[in-house]
């Protein structure tokens, strides 16, 4: 006869049913959705460090993680890894995009 399995050790009867959260996909259209009568949200940008500002700033870094992961291959492990010309692809697809409006700071 084999011997039973050992069975994990059981907590004081408490057991956690939450379920862990995943990440979901971003959805582009959620950060330019707007209607067309109104205006492009203003982003401002600091020439000197290439940093934005003001009250659009967060909305506009997740538009722009959702371009770069659309044009970025997987393969790169991190921004460092991603060769300039493709760097060049994803900030000149944000330049042209009608979503935001970029204004630099004098």
């Amino acid at each position: 006869m084999a011997a039973d399995p050992m069975s994990p050790p059981q907590s004081d009867g408490q057991l956690e049913a939450t379920s862990k959260r995943s990440r979901t996909t971003t959805r582009l259209r959620t950060l330019t959705l707007r209607s067309v009568d109104q205006p492009r949200p203003a982003v401002y940008v600091d020439p000197a460090t290439g940093r934005a500002s003001g009250p659009m700033r967060e909305k506009f870094h997740s538009y722009q993680g959702v371009v770069a992961r659309e044009k970025v291959p997987i393969i790169h492990n991190n921004w460092k890894d991603v060769p300039e010309t493709l760097k060049e692809i994803v900030w000149n697809d944000i330049l042209v995009s009608p979503s935001y409006q970029l204004l630099y700071l004098n």
